[in-house]
């Protein structure tokens, strides 16, 4: 649904922007043709409540098709280029959770919570190419780590960089099937639109005592035990949520 409405912004902002041409010479001109359909792209973008992060997508997207039409590119290339972004930002046109990669510094804040809990099992939901997955797996050897991961190349990535890690799996899937009631600890970084679905099934199947952490996302109508400001260059925060 995501990504149909994106096709619909530029869809009517190109038919907009062509229809004015047709009356208005000064739209013949690609410059002034280019402003005006990412203009409306953006505004029809807005309208329809699309995430912010669409925003420059829609800026950028016909003058970046009109600027490499002007380099003599192979066709298949561009093709190369939809499924390489296709395989990476899987969650972004299936759903709307897009590919974040967690900083050095949440993984080891992640850690330090793991051992403060004694945990056994750890859960990474959306997991992309094991930011934080692996580091817990290398420092924690005793800890049972399982990285969930829908996008095919992030989940090949963290697969391949997990392989000699014996506590370490990885799953190609998507996680709402999973039973989150084995796991000590659960760590996201996905989207505030996923935050209500996923935390009611974490509520619902995490057992009593057990740690529920979600990066950057608080969970509304759930006070955390415990807010964490890091400071690397997202100024990451950390919301801890303690099961009842």
């Amino acid at each position: 649904m995501t990504l149909l409405l994106a096709f619909l912004c530029q869809f009517l902002s190109v038919c907009i922007t062509f229809l004015v041409a047709n009356w208005l010479p000064i739209f013949h001109n690609s410059i002034v043709f280019l402003v005006m359909q990412s203009g409306l792209a953006m505004t029809f973008s807005f309208l329809l409540h699309q995430r912010n992060w669409w925003i420059p997508i829609h800026l950028l997207f016909l003058p970046s098709i009109f600027i490499f039409s002007t380099f003599a590119i192979p066709a298949w290339f561009y093709l190369l280029l939809v499924v390489i972004f296709t395989l990476v930002f899987w969650g972004t046109i299936r759903g709307d959770v897009p590919l974040f990669l967690s900083s050095s510094g949440v993984a080891e804040m992640v850690i330090s919570l793991l051992k403060k809990e004694n945990a056994k099992t750890f859960a990474d939901l959306g997991a992309g190419v094991g930011t934080v997955a692996i580091p817990v797996a290398n420092c924690l050897s005793e800890i049972k780590v399982d990285a969930w991961e829908r996008a095919p190349f992030p989940w090949l990535i963290g697969k391949l960089r997990g392989r000699f890690l014996s506590n370490y799996q990885t799953t190609r899937g998507n996680f709402f099937t999973a039973n989150f009631e084995k796991y000590d600890v659960v760590f996201t970084f996905l989207s505030p639109l996923v935050m209500p679905e996923i935390s009611t099934k974490i509520k619902r199947e995490m057992r009593s005592g057990t740690l529920f952490i979600s990066s950057s996302f608080p969970v509304t109508n759930w006070q955390p035990e415990n807010i964490f400001y890091l400071n690397d260059r997202r100024k990451t925060v950390l919301f801890c949520y303690r099961l009842p």
